[in-house]
């Protein structure tokens, strides 16, 4: 029998489960725990007040994705984001504007940090830097482990924020096709899964604002995935040019034997962190943004009336001609009733128009986003293989 050291003795102490505790016996008599890493998510501030968030699990091994890799290898990507081990009940040292807390990571691995100042930062939106730091020994001679996030910045003079879905939104994802979700997760990665028509140019002329506004505006994106897939969110992001923001996922982690369940659920989660949203920014209206296959406009309806007067508009992607169902049709009337415009569309650039019309994006971006448009549509419809899904 190998000999277990203090150090991993108190990791299966705070492992969570039984079958947790065992599966990390295991890896760590055949010498498979690997070497933990913090993984920073993007943190948001409103000026005074900093939530800081992010994850510490041993080192997934995985490699930025390429466009030609294999399905082998995205198939073990995908893998690995979920029998890769959180640590948890280990501390974490957080540094942002030469203030320091140390925080611990619950049975999940993830850790979160609050922060109030008593001098609100300048006005506008930036982004700042955050350091952290592992404090406790997880493995023997691990050495220091460190890592630098960032948190988005958002008070004063800023127009107007944008809360956006990102299954059947953002990213083509087929939620409520499961074995065409199926083939998407394990055969495709960061770059090769593909967004919908224009979104990407869509998304640069909101995140940009009109030019008779403050700008640049906040950008949000509240999902029903879970933290295994933030790696792929964010590579996904940055390779498309779609402006990046805070990600707020869903924190209840399925077990890789139910992978293929991510982005299920009954989503209540996502309403609690629109929620927040709306009143840790105070003074910010915004624009939402989702699709009819995940309970999205039942959301919306919801904020919207918690918030009277706070939703400058709603635009939601029909999947699979559902903006034809009775629900929507009820919830979407629902909406006007609250004097909140709600466009259920087929085509990014009837969201485009409505936002140019209104003056929330400017008129050179409809250029940009109709452009997008055309040249996504030959490889996004080729992609999707079926006329009735068409882009938001």
């Amino acid at each position: 029998m190998l000999f277990i050291s203090k150090t991993f003795q108190y990791i299966l102490h705070t492992a969570g489960s039984p079958f947790r505790r065992i599966r990390l016996r295991i890896k760590r008599r055949l010498g498979w725990l690997g070497v933990p890493i913090i993984e920073p998510y993007i943190g948001v501030s409103n000026g005074r007040e900093v939530y800081i968030s992010g994850n510490v699990t041993e080192d997934k091994g995985l490699a930025k994705p390429r466009s030609g890799e294999r399905s082998g290898v995205n198939m073990l990507s995908m893998f690995k984001r979920y029998v890769s081990d959180e640590i948890s009940g280990v501390r974490v040292k957080v540094v942002f504007y030469g203030r320091t807390e140390i925080v611990e990571t619950n049975e999940l691995g993830l850790f979160y940090c609050y922060m109030k100042f008593p001098v609100p930062f300048s006005s506008g939106l930036r982004f700042e830097k955050v350091n952290y730091e592992l404090l406790d020994e997880v493995v023997e001679n691990q050495g220091p482990i460190t890592a630098e996030g960032k948190v988005m910045v958002a008070s004063g003079k800023v127009s107007y924020g944008v809360i956006s879905d990102i299954d059947d939104t953002v990213m083509v994802s087929h939620s409520t096709r499961t074995l065409k979700k199926l083939r998407l997760m394990l055969f495709k990665n960061a770059r090769t899964r593909i967004p919908f028509e224009g979104v990407t140019a869509f998304y640069r002329a909101l995140h940009k604002g009109s030019a008779n506004e403050p700008g640049p505006n906040p950008m949000f994106y509240v999902s029903s995935s879970e933290w295994n897939l933030y790696d792929l969110l964010i590579d996904f992001f940055e390779y498309r040019s779609i402006p990046l923001g805070p990600l707020l996922l869903k924190e209840l982690k399925h077990n890789v034997f139910k992978f293929w369940k991510t982005g299920g659920g009954n989503h209540e989660h996502k309403f609690e962190k629109i929620r927040f949203l709306f009143s840790f920014f105070p003074t910010l209206n915004f624009v939402l943004i989702g699709d009819s296959g995940q309970h999205d406009p039942n959301i919306y309806l919801r904020i919207a009336e918690e918030f009277p007067g706070r939703v400058k508009a709603v635009y939601i992607r029909c999947v699979r001609k559902s903006h034809k169902h009775s629900e929507t049709m009820r919830t979407a009337n629902k909406l006007k009733a609250l004097d909140v415009p709600v466009l259920l569309i087929d085509n990014t650039e009837e969201a485009a128009q409505h936002a140019l019309m209104n003056g929330w994006i400017d008129d050179s971006s409809m250029i940009d986003i109709s452009r997008q448009h055309q040249m996504d549509h030959h490889h996004t419809g080729f992609y999707l293989g079926d006329e009735e899904e068409t882009a938001i």
